[in-house]
């Protein structure tokens, strides 16, 4: 029993005690550390130029978010106040956060309380420091572990939903000077109108105040001057060393007292930084001797001010001792674009102290009156003034506020001027008539002397004024252009007087110009229709005045080259040079150069004389006759050696009876002594060439001796190439009538795979060549010499020489296609019923034989009487094939099929390959 109530209460404990770490965990959880919180809040990227357009900040949703942003400077007051330090844990939304925040706030005040309690002694204050340093370190740890996971957790989720976008430049909007200075020049056929209206303007000055939410907040690491006034909240350090030694944070009490230990209280409120060390090192020189001291500002102090008016988010700001009417500004997010910039406020005491006008900072780097806030003041921000706009050709474009400005003049100064791009000629001003109307002046500023001064200032300017300067015309003026085949294209400053020659005299004018004509292209008034203007290149150049035309302003002036406006001169070669063919006829080519341009003549070359065919032209008729050269004598450069004309034709002859490399060997492969690639002489034929291999061996079969031509295969390939066209376009049109002529779907089917069968053979016979295989029947070399077969020899025969393969080849329509042993005596029927016989759909009459020799046996070549046909009784040679085509006649519509099976067999045969059609 004592076990089971033991067992019992040690599991309630533990489960105690598991709550009590889970809540622990939730707790420390739900902290999150308000680095995190700035770390997360994404602050958007604002421009810090003073021109850059930008929304106006004055709407209500804009209001909020910069209220939100600033509440750090405005809310915070008390918890600064209570004696936390610059790096102090602040206020955050969460309740777990706050709460662990005012712990934290709490245990900071305790450690600078009893730091500066003077009754208390040194090792006390450090074991104290170590205390809450060391609790203080714990929570900082906890807080940057949790900060890690949360960071953690959030790049998981970011890398699972979504990936990272890749980041593109984004394109730069050119300047206004970049677009007038670095756009090409525009001529006066591109001419156009100039676009009416001008881009956004936007109001000067605003977007100062919106580069971000701690706009201000650097103030703090100024460097406090000796003017600096001490006062309440202010912390000091004070350094001691000599006698005394030690280092003290000591800060400013209400009562304007710092209290030094072992010196007491010494009144410092009110007395300038730089007067302090005096101050202080009297008190301590009552109670010490040879010592020295340093003093310094650990923590400013925060002061109260008030911003109100038409600003982004007025109220009242805890801001820096060191901070300026600027800063003020900026961290109440700036005056709206109804707010004025030139004649802000400051109030202290009921009194005016100060008024500042912005443009001073903004367009002179003047901040004279930026004066140094006290507590207590008030920044008045009243709705703008008069305004006036300025746009179009001048340097810095916008909207401004007048004060003091009231011409023409001032309002050009407060835009930078005019650029040089402006046409002041006509400077329009836009102008509201008291409630009633808008108009429009034009004023021609394009004055010199005192006269232009005097109108400029005379133009008085009234409110929501807008002056726009518009620009000059583009288009370039005072030139004239030259183009085409010259060395340096382009615009030219037209002179008086100016001629074509002076254009291009020296050498603007790039080798092969076409010197017999030249064109002008030019504008003529009043509309500036272009015509053209004909000159002779020669004669301007020569100075003909009817030819060096005087040039007007907007010419364009055109040189062709012979390429264009000749047609090319040339001259051909051919028979044995390296390389034939048309080559450009030069002046004063002869045939040396011509046989040298083109790689020499070969060696088979006849040198003893050559044909040069040339052109005659009479009048509207042409003729052509020939002349003979000797190549050896024009080779050395004599008489021979004649001037060529253009389009003369060259032959080469080649020496009689030489032959080329090709020409010259035959190829003896297989069963032969001494195989191989042999020269022949003319004339020679198969039997020479045989005993010089040393004749057939012991294994030569020569029953399927094969011998091949070159120049029957090319006639072979001719035929077998036709033949398969018309072959293929005959299974086309079959094809296309397989819908109309077949009764069943079944039958449908069955033809298509037929005619695709079809197909597929002669695929595969088009990626197949022609052999060139001559029939030829040898017994021994001693019947060949002599005989019908002993054939005289051309350069790239080849003759085959196999051994006995043993086998008779069955293949098409049969049971088992295979290859039968040759057994002497058997014939065609035996060896069919040896593979199975033919199928029931084999045709049985167009059974043939391709015999190992190359010739084809059939039934219709063979011996018939009444039902017997001597085809089948054939005694059949090593090497033979059997081919048992396919029966067609079964489909009616398919008869032709037949004929296309035959011709595509044939094919085969003369290719060499050995299939059976459409299987």
């Amino acid at each position: 029993m004592k076990r089971i109530l033991f067992l019992v209460v040690s599991l309630t404990l533990l489960s105690v005690a598991t709550a009590f770490s889970a809540s622990i965990t939730e707790d420390s959880s739900g902290y999150t550390s308000p680095a995190a919180v700035k770390e997360d809040d994404a602050s958007p990227e604002i421009s810090s130029d003073y021109f850059t357009k930008s929304e106006d900040a004055d709407g209500d949703s804009q209001g909020t978010v910069r209220n939100d942003d600033q509440s750090s400077y405005r809310r915070t007051a008390p918890v600064r106040e209570a004696g936390s330090d610059s790096d102090a844990v602040e206020a955050a939304p969460a309740k777990g956060t706050q709460e662990q925040s005012d712990d934290v706030t709490e245990m900071r005040g305790r450690e600078e309380r009893d730091f500066f309690d003077p009754s208390t002694g040194k090792e006390e204050r450090q074991m104290q420091d170590g205390k809450w340093s060391k609790e203080r370190q714990t929570l900082e740890e906890k807080d940057k572990k949790d900060k890690t996971d949360k960071k953690e957790k959030k790049d998981k989720k970011k890398t699972v939903k979504a990936p990272a976008k890749k980041r593109t430049p984004q394109a730069v909007e050119p300047s206004a000077l970049e677009k007038a200075m670095g756009e090409n020049p525009v001529t006066v056929d591109k001419s156009k109108a100039q676009p009416y209206g001008w881009d956004q303007l936007t109001q000067f000055g605003y977007s100062f105040f919106k580069r971000g939410k701690d706009t201000f907040a650097a103030q703090t690491d100024v460097p406090v001057g000796p003017d600096y006034l001490v006062g309440p909240g202010d912390r000091l350090i004070v350094t001691l060393w000599g006698s005394v030694n030690g280092s003290y944070k000591l800060e400013v009490n209400r009562s304007g007292e710092i209290v030094l230990p072992k010196v007491g209280a010494v009144k410092v409120a009110g007395v300038t930084f730089g007067e302090l060390p005096a101050l202080l090192r009297g008190s301590v020189a009552r109670i010490y001797k040879d010592f020295q001291l340093n003093v310094n500002l650990d923590k400013l102090r925060l002061i109260k001010v008030y911003v109100v008016g038409e600003v982004a988010s007025p109220g009242d700001y805890n801001v820096s001792s060191l901070s300026t009417v600027i800063s003020a500004l900026s961290a109440a997010g700036g005056p709206t674009k109804n707010g004025s910039l030139r004649n802000i406020q400051i109030n202290r005491n009921g009194k005016v102290m100060e008024t500042v006008d912005l443009y001073d900072f903004f367009l002179k780097g003047d901040k004279g009156k930026d004066i140094r806030l006290q507590p207590g003041d008030t920044i008045l921000v009243p709705v703008i003034g008069r305004v006036a706009g300025i746009v179009g050709n001048v340097r810095r474009p916008g909207i401004y506020e007048l004060k003091g400005e009231s011409t023409l003049k001032d309002v050009f100064a407060l835009g930078g001027g005019a650029n040089p791009t402006g046409y002041l000629q006509r400077v329009q001003l836009y102008r509201v008539e008291a409630h009633d109307k808008k108009v429009v002046k034009d004023f021609n500023l394009d004055l010199s002397g005192p006269a232009a001064e005097q109108q400029i200032s005379g133009i008085k300017m009234q409110d929501m004024d807008l002056v726009n300067v518009l620009p000059i015309d583009s288009v370039l003026r005072g030139y004239v252009r030259l183009e085409g085949h010259v060395l340096r294209p382009g615009d030219y400053a037209l002179k008086p007087g100016m001629k074509v020659s002076s254009l291009l005299q020296g050498d603007n004018l790039l080798p092969q110009y076409h010197g017999g004509a030249g064109q002008i292209i030019r504008l003529y008034p009043p509309d500036l229709h272009p015509e053209i203007v004909y000159f002779d290149v020669t004669g301007a150049l020569k100075g003909d005045p009817a030819q060096d035309v005087e040039l007007k302003e907007f010419d364009r002036v055109k040189i062709f080259s012979r390429e264009q406006m000749e047609e090319t001169p040339v001259v051909k070669v051919s028979g044995e040079v390296q390389r034939p063919g048309q080559v450009r006829y030069l002046d004063n080519m002869t045939v040396r150069d011509l046989l040298m341009q083109v790689g020499n003549v070969k060696l088979s070359a006849y040198l003893g004389s050559a044909e040069i065919t040339r052109i005659k032209r009479d009048g509207g008729s042409v003729t052509s006759y020939s002349l003979t050269v000797n190549l050896e004598q024009a080779l050395k450069g004599g008489e021979e050696n004649i001037k060529l004309e253009p389009f003369d034709e060259l032959t080469v002859r080649r020496i009689p009876n030489w032959a080329e490399a090709t020409e010259r060997y035959v190829t003896l492969k297989g069963e032969v002594m001494f195989p191989g690639t042999y020269p022949i002489y003319k004339g020679e034929r198969l039997s020479s060439v045989i005993a010089r291999a040393g004749g057939f061996t012991d294994l030569a079969y020569l029953k399927g001796v094969r011998f091949t031509r070159e120049n029957v295969r090319k006639l072979q390939q001719q035929r077998m190439d036709e033949a398969l066209d018309r072959a293929q376009d005959q299974i086309i049109k079959l094809q296309s009538n397989v819908s109309q002529t077949a009764a069943s779907a079944e039958e449908v089917a069955s033809s298509k795979t037929t005619l695709d069968n079809l197909m597929r053979s002669i695929e595969i016979l088009k990626a197949k060549k022609a052999e060139g295989r001559v029939l030829m029947e040898i017994t021994s070399l001693r019947d060949l010499k002599g005989g019908m077969y002993d054939l005289e020899l051309q350069g790239g025969d080849q003759l085959t020489v196999p051994s006995d393969p043993g086998g008779i080849n069955v293949i098409g329509d049969v049971y088992n296609q295979s290859t039968v042993v040759t057994q002497r005596g058997r014939d065609i029927d035996w060896y069919i019923k040896q593979v199975g016989g033919p199928t029931g759909d084999a045709d049985m009459d167009g059974i043939y034989v391709v015999k190992v020799d190359g010739s084809v046996i059939s039934q219709a070549n063979s011996s018939k009487f009444m039902f017997y046909n001597s085809f089948w009784g054939k005694k059949l040679d090593s090497g033979d094939t059997i081919i048992v085509p396919r029966q067609y006649e079964k489909t009616a519509w398919l008869r032709g099929a037949k004929d296309i099976a035959s011709v595509i067999g044939n094919i085969a045969v003369t290719a060499g390959v050995l299939v059976a059609a459409g299987l």
